[in-house]
């Protein structure tokens, strides 16, 4: 038996900023009565460099014994009391009994139940020691690897662990190697695919710990060929802290009071912008300048997964399809390749202006371009004819981004002459030559009946080849297909599958149908932490709709802490957005000053708000107010005309008043 002592490697640095920033990092290779493990101390290594270049305070323990790691655990504790940001990153065996996760020490037993419950510590201590930091707090489990000598998972009947259930489960974030169930592969090269991207996600600049995961979850999935993805649960008490110790490089003109929150919302802009121009593209290097601006910083990444999807759909693609050898000899190339870097660094007038130059010299992808930027507003005057005058142009050209375009521009009359049979013409043209979103819209045409009579069938089979053909919207509508029954036959799980599908690849549409499907347990167990983590995902990516289920979760108490504040910060949000729910949620909040001072005249405005979006609650909450004399003088007549109008809208609470009002 050798024995190896336990080692504090700790980077001193700066008193505040070691206060601020700190991590425990285990990496357990050599046990005593389980096999052995190459990757995990080599991994350890590795965050630990990352973190302390980072600014992080580290304390290192490599192969500790079990009570080495619960006195390690128990230091840590307290030095996360107060903490802005404290992370664990565990490599090593993992196990999971009877629905608890198991960490296993070097000198864990793993004979049978009894003994390995008797040696190892249950995951969750982990998450307990990080309930004091204020912004970040963050557990990284990277066990149950399956590399050719030994599995990180050991013991029980499944091969992974599953999320965590503990008490802190609600306030520290968890994101583990594999999925629930499933093992993590150990990687062939000096480190796992896991370590690989954490790290190199961690470095990125300006990355936040909101966009961390997806860009994670998008690596590990791209170096495992689809077999590992990572998994994520928690709620960020701060979404927008930045691994960067000096803060994001962007400047903020006039950035109000949330800088952060401010330029999250810049990088989100351009993002959608960036994804716009190119989402239709024949070319794989368009989404790879996509991924390398996520790397520079300069945008969220939100399409990273999907950008990764098309890159791969048109490696596949079979000789004679849009994709041509030549395309580095097209007229104007080198100026579209120079516009889309410089559109991805945000300077659209010299993307405008050399766009327009390989345009003139009849470049198809240029007009394109152009035609993206006459749409958006950005870099040109917004201007749908002269949209419509570009994608014509790029689909005579022969640009089956610029044949879609024109197609919806005939489908809808925008910019041009209503012509739905056209329309639909133009779209089939560009699926036929291979386009995924073409696919798609024809999916789209054959479910509504615009140009073509309508077919169901039709509908979802070119969903599905969208799907095949890597087109990620369509990902989420062929959920909904089966979620419908719209087309084929109705199946909940495969509705299911298709939305975590898409939501993985950064559907924020999908994130919020998962997180109502952990909410009612119809398909998956009930887990509204799990729920919460998708809403927060989906609200961060700027979804409204996840901006206020989240919401209401922190309102009512389901599953996470009770905190009006929380509550009050995404209702706002939601709100800002236009959102029914969120002017409703804030509204309600402002009535009962819960979580803020009362203000039952805003309160008023805000249900009007909500009424006028459609919301029926939003109408008796108005009919109460008046009836009350809450933010407006009271008024009989107007209480009960609300009520009347709300109850004709189905709300049941409504007939309810008036009947206690005497009133029908």
């Amino acid at each position: 038996m050798v024995l190896l002592a336990l080692v504090f490697n700790i980077l001193i640095g700066g008193a505040a900023l070691a206060a601020n920033r700190i991590a425990l990092i285990i990496g357990v290779s050599k046990y005593e009565k389980v096999p052995a493990l190459t990757n995990p101390a080599k991994d350890a290594r590795l965050v630990q460099a990352t973190l302390q270049k980072l600014g992080f305070q580290v304390t290192m323990l490599n192969d500790p014994s079990r009570v080495q790691l619960l006195e390690g655990i128990g230091a840590f504790e307290e030095q996360a009391k107060g903490a802005d940001a404290a992370v664990i990153y565990y490599a090593g065996h993992g196990a999971m009994v009877d629905g608890v996760n198991y960490l296993l020490p070097k000198d864990a037993l793993a004979t049978n139940k009894t003994t390995l419950l008797g040696t190892a510590i249950e995951s969750s201590k982990l998450a307990e020691s990080l309930t004091g930091a204020t912004k970040v707090r963050l557990v990284i489990l990277d066990a149950c690897r399956n590399n050719p000598v030994a599995s990180r998972s050991l013991g029980g009947n499944t091969r992974g662990l599953v999320r965590e259930t503990g008490p802190a489960s609600t306030q520290v974030v968890t994101l583990m190697a594999a999925g629930p169930g499933e093992t993590a592969q150990d990687g062939q090269g000096a480190n796992s695919p896991f370590a690989t991207a954490l790290t190199q996600g961690m470095t990125r600049p300006g990355m936040t710990v909101g966009e961390l995961p997806s860009y994670v979850q998008a690596e590990v999935s791209r170096m495992t060929e689809n077999e590992q993805t990572p998994d994520l649960q928690g709620i960020w008490p701060d979404v927008h802290w930045t691994f960067d110790p000096a803060g994001p490089k962007t400047q903020v003109a006039s950035a109000g009071p949330d800088p952060a929150a401010q330029l999250a919302k810049i990088k989100w802009e351009k993002d959608q912008v960036f994804w716009q121009t190119i989402k239709d593209s024949d070319d794989p290097a368009d989404f790879q300048a996509y991924m390398d601006a996520q790397d520079r910083g300069e945008i969220a990444g939100s399409f990273r997964k999907l950008a990764l999807n098309r890159i791969n759909a048109i490696k596949k693609l079979p000789p004679g399809s849009f994709q041509v050898a030549t395309r580095s000899a097209a007229p104007g190339q080198s100026l579209v390749d120079q516009a889309r870097d410089e559109f991805a660094r945000g300077d659209y007038k010299a993307a405008y202006r050399d766009w327009t130059t390989a345009a003139q010299q009849g470049n198809g992808a240029a007009m394109y371009n152009l035609g993206v930027m006459s749409l958006s507003g950005k870099g040109a005057a917004k201007d749908i004819a002269a949209a419509a005058k570009w994608f014509k142009a790029s689909a005579d050209a022969g640009h089956s981004g610029g044949m879609v375009n024109w197609g919806l521009c005939r489908l809808n009359g925008f910019g041009t002459p209503k012509d739905e049979a056209s329309g639909f013409q133009w779209i089939q043209k560009a699926a036929d030559k291979g386009s995924p979103n073409a696919m798609g819209m024809l999916a789209e045409a054959y479910y509504r009946g615009r140009g073509v009579s309508a077919d169901p069938r039709q509908g979802a089979a070119w969903l599905q080849k969208a799907v095949d053909s890597g087109d990620g919207p369509s990902i989420a509508q062929l959920a909904d297909a089966y979620d419908r029954g719209d087309g084929v036959t109705p199946n909940a799980k495969r509705s299911f599958d298709l939305y975590q599908r898409a939501a993985l690849a950064g559907d924020t549409d999908a994130m919020v149908h998962l997180g109502y499907a952990y909410e009612d347990g119809k398909v998956v167990r009930v887990d509204p932490v799990q729920a919460a983590t998708w809403y927060q995902r989906a609200a961060d990516a700027g979804n409204s709709e996840g901006m206020s289920s989240l919401a209401v979760l922190f309102e009512s108490g389901n599953g996470l802490p009770q905190d009006y504040q929380r509550a009050a910060q995404y209702y706002r949000q939601a709100a800002d957005a236009g959102d029914a729910r969120g002017y409703l949620g804030l509204g309600s909040l402002m009535a009962r000053g819960a979580g803020m001072r009362a203000d039952p005249a805003q309160a008023v405005r805000l249900f009007q708000l909500a009424a006028d979006k459609g919301s029926a609650l939003a109408l008796r909450n108005l009919g109460l107010m008046y009836e009350a004399g809450q933010g407006v003088p009271a008024n009989r007549t107007k209480a009960l005309d609300y009520l009347r109008k709300a109850a004709a809208a189905g709300d049941d609470g409504a007939r309810d008043e008036l009947e206690r009002l005497g009133a029908r």
